[in-house]
């Protein structure tokens, strides 16, 4: 074999001088990283496979059969230790049976774990497989996430996700609650994300405490049914049903909805994973709407490994 000019691309030619053959060195090692490299950014950008095929002048079926390698490839998280952080967990729903765990600093992605379901053994796993413990975490307050951390981080500080309990209050009374009762506790539901202070954490719990004194006996009220249970007691409800749970849901939540004011570095909502990371899957997972239920979990981790 000896040089024959360049291809069009500009690679080296050669020719053989026994049968005078042209050909092309390749290194096949580089081919497959570049076809790699190409499925990744495909799959992290919002192109169709028609349109990446156009871009890089194949047919849509030369590409799919160079990402065909590539599509049942696991993708695995790299261990990250960050000392004395701030975790946020929170779990995010791809579909029936298919739920991701993530964890989370305020500026990276520390680890995630693929399962069926949230729940306290499959948020134990994942606590399990930290590489550290941290000085505190952030959660949504499900009850699977709270059950394992008492289980596994018994000593670690815990702040409720202020938005996630709004909401579920808020979500209980509607917009117009039928009674005063409702009305002054939707009032004090909304002023639970302007304490910023201890003073007006004081005065909001001065607040809360005369509330719950003057509407104590109407919460506790029951209305009992005809109907009888198999051991022959009385079925029966709480009258005001909806107001007695987001009361329960908020008073259930307070030991640990105001850690923030005596650490200001930990932030008092779980918005950097539902806003931030949980968004960003969702809106490439539509993009890429018709992917299997595993080449999600690909797309899935490989969102997830950028952002490590």
């Amino acid at each position: 074999m000896r040089k024959w000019g360049k291809n069009k691309s500009g690679s080296q030619k050669y020719r053989c001088v026994v049968c005078e053959h042209n050909s092309t060195r390749k290194r096949v090692d580089l081919e497959v990283l570049h076809h790699q490299k190409i499925y990744e950014d495909w799959l992290t950008s919002k192109q169709t496979l028609t349109e990446c095929a156009v871009t890089h002048g194949v047919t849509r079926q030369t590409l799919n059969n160079w990402f065909l390698p590539f599509r049942e490839v696991e993708i695995v998280p790299t261990p990250v230790m960050v000392r004395e952080a701030v975790l946020i967990l929170d779990g995010y729903y791809v579909e029936r049976f298919a739920t991701v765990l993530i964890a989370q600093t305020t500026k990276q992605i520390v680890t995630w774990l693929f399962t069926q379901s949230e729940t306290s053994a499959t948020w134990g796993t994942l606590l399990l497989h930290m590489p550290f413990v941290p000085f505190a975490v952030v959660c949504d307050g499900q009850k699977g996430i709270l059950r394992s951390l008492k289980t596994y981080w018994p000593s670690v500080i815990i702040q409720r996700c202020q938005f996630h309990v709004i909401h579920y209050c808020l979500l209980k009374l509607t917009k117009h609650p039928e009674t005063q009762a409702g009305r002054d506790f939707r009032l004090l539901v909304i002023q639970v994300s302007h304490i910023k202070t201890k003073e007006h954490l004081s005065s909001w719990l001065l607040t809360y405490r005369a509330w719950y004194q003057t509407y104590k006996p109407f919460l506790k009220e029951k209305t009992y049914q005809e109907e009888h249970t198999f051991t022959g007691r009385q079925k029966w409800h709480y009258t005001h049903g909806r107001l007695h749970s987001a009361h329960s849901h908020l008073k259930n939540a307070l030991p640990n909805l105001f850690k923030y004011l005596l650490y200001p570095q930990i932030p008092n909502t779980s918005n950097h994973i539902e806003g931030g990371t949980n968004a960003h899957l969702q809106e490439y997972i539509h993009l890429h709407r018709g992917l299997t239920i595993y080449q999600r979990r690909q797309l899935i981790a490989l969102l997830l490994k950028k952002k490590q």
